[in-house]
């Protein structure tokens, strides 16, 4: 069962009569009975255990340095020593399954130095679903107890229930307890939560199946073959592949913040229409905005409070002076902000890749800041103009582009030749052919000009409702005040799209998320 499948809204339906029918007090344990249901069906039922043990080590840690012999005065680090213990225990139990592509690789080239040294295999035992995302949380939420932001949560079952809520277990988005307190209260039913959760979920899917499917074909048919598709399908694979992201990622995610809408739970926003931003650090605050709050709020914060950031801080302040000293420390911690991000998705190729190109971008930008706005007022444009604007996100976007090559690429040495190959491919006085999109060619791939008219016309109505989303806040807001046969004429005819335009081929697995392995 995939969450773009039909049994996927059959589970929602009749978990969703039954979540209403129950008395008040039982609901959350449907909730939960749903949650396990869902998790034995979409992964392996003795994969389970893993988000058990990450529950019981939050759950008795919580506790334990919660009681009245840690609290005094004598034992006052050994809380300490416990949070430190659990999360050290449940940030290994994540490494050992889910970042073995890093432990072993570094297995290997010690083994190439030191002979007598054997390399280490990847463990035969399966990830739990969601890993990457309930980790998170339940490092946020322990932290979160030790320092006094939540209480903790005495009931282990309802505990369970905030690590393994079946929507979120997909792609996210990374929860704070404080936020899914709704998932333990009584929620009568309202036919606005209910509407309102199935138009984000047939939205999510028009994103998911009719665009992020089409851009994928063309996407994976370059990135199949680079030698073959070479010149300007370089560029058109750099340039199409962060539609194709978006699409699927905040396309999955809107399903699953439907989906906890029809139960009355409101789960965070992940994205809030990243290509409209006109800096790389707007970007990151538009973009998988949970992971970049979490990784702020338990990571860069906590380290730049620190007894020895606060003192090198005030170092190098006193020789850099006051602006460069502060971009030092800042960049300190960016640094291990940005290296967390890049191990968390689980390979080398990230954290090299990833990582350390926005990281650069990000620092660079903060150091030259002043010399650009210096620019700006010499060669008098203006700010204001949309012509800027429009140039300001256009280079944001190439930014981030250039960055998602190594997302796409099956690996670090290939995402190096792909880039290399869009500079290369201009030296020599051979100008690649500059007509392929006319000439039939791209009909190679497997799709046919209605496909293309298709995608020109998914993104089209992507743009309207970001627009909509910035001057409105929410599309559905301004949805909401328009007369009821306008309504039901445009969600009418979003459900026929989808029916009709969805991508349903042979073969086509709607489970591969690209986000789903994190």
């Amino acid at each position: 069962m995939t969450i773009t499948s039909f049994a996927y809204l059959t589970f929602i339906l009749v978990g969703g009569c039954i979540y209403y029918i129950l008395p008040k007090k039982m609901q959350w344990l449907e909730l939960l009975a749903l949650s396990i249901v869902f998790y034995c069906v979409v992964a392996n039922p003795y994969t389970l255990i893993f988000p058990i043990i990450a529950t019981l080590l939050a759950y008795s840690s919580t506790l334990l340095q919660q009681t009245e012999s840690v609290k005094r005065e004598k034992w006052k680090y050994t809380g300490c020593t416990i949070v430190t213990l659990a999360v050290i225990l449940c940030v290994s139990l994540w490494f050992w399954l889910k970042a073995s592509d890093i432990w072993v690789s570094v297995s290997y080239r010690i083994s190439n130095i030191v002979s007598f040294v054997q390399p280490l295999s990847a463990p035969s035992v399966l990830a739990a679903l969601g890993m990457g995302y309930y980790t998170l949380q339940i490092i946020g939420y322990i932290l979160d107890c030790y320092w006094g932001t939540i209480q903790p949560q005495r009931n282990p079952l309802k505990l369970f229930l905030f690590v393994i809520f079946f929507p979120q277990m997909v792609t996210g988005p990374i929860s704070r307890y404080s936020q899914l307190e709704g998932l333990f209260l009584p929620n009568e039913f309202s036919y606005e939560n209910v509407t309102r959760g199935a138009q984000r979920i047939l939205w999510g899917f028009f994103k998911k199946l009719v665009l992020a499917e089409r851009v994928g074909i063309i996407v994976n048919s370059i990135y199949g073959d680079l030698d073959l598709y070479n010149g300007w399908w370089h560029w058109i694979a750099l340039l199409l592949y962060p539609i194709q992201m978006y699409a699927d990622f905040s396309g999955c995610t809107d399903i699953v913040l439907g989906t906890a809408e029809v139960f009355g739970i409101q789960l965070p926003e992940n994205f809030n229409n990243p290509f409209f931003s006109r800096t790389s650090q707007e970007f990151w605050q538009r973009w998988h905005i949970t992971l970049g709050a979490w990784a702020k709020d338990y990571v860069l914060y906590p380290l730049l409070k620190t007894k020895w950031m606060v003192n090198f801080g005030k170092k190098a302040k006193k020789k850099f002076g006051k602006r460069f000293g502060k971009f030092i420390s800042t960049a300190i911690g960016m640094f291990f902000l940005w290296m967390v991000m890049g191990i968390w998705h689980g390979s080398f190729k990230y954290i090299i890749g990833v990582s350390l190109w926005y990281w650069v971008i990000l620092m660079l930008g903060e150091l030259f800041s002043p010399v650009f706005e210096k620019m700006v007022i010499l060669l008098k444009v203006n700010t204001e103009s949309f012509s800027w604007h429009l140039f300001q996100s256009m280079r944001t976007y190439l930014i981030y582009a250039i960055g998602a090559v190594f997302f796409r690429a099956d690996g670090f040495g290939q995402a190096i030749r792909f880039l290399k190959s869009l500079i290369t491919m201009f030296i020599g006085g051979r100008i690649p052919n500059s007509w392929i999109l006319f000439n039939g060619s791209i009909l190679d791939f497997g799709v046919s000009y209605g496909d293309l008219n298709i995608t020109i016309f998914a993104v089209a109505m992507l743009v309207i409702v970001a627009v909509l989303r910035e001057k409105y806040g929410y599309a559905r807001s301004w949805m909401g005040k328009q007369i009821l046969v306008f309504r039901w004429t445009v969600w009418i005819a979003l459900f026929i799209i989808v029916l009709i335009l969805g991508s349903y081929g042979p073969g086509y697995n709607a489970s591969e998320f690209i986000y789903q392995g994190f």
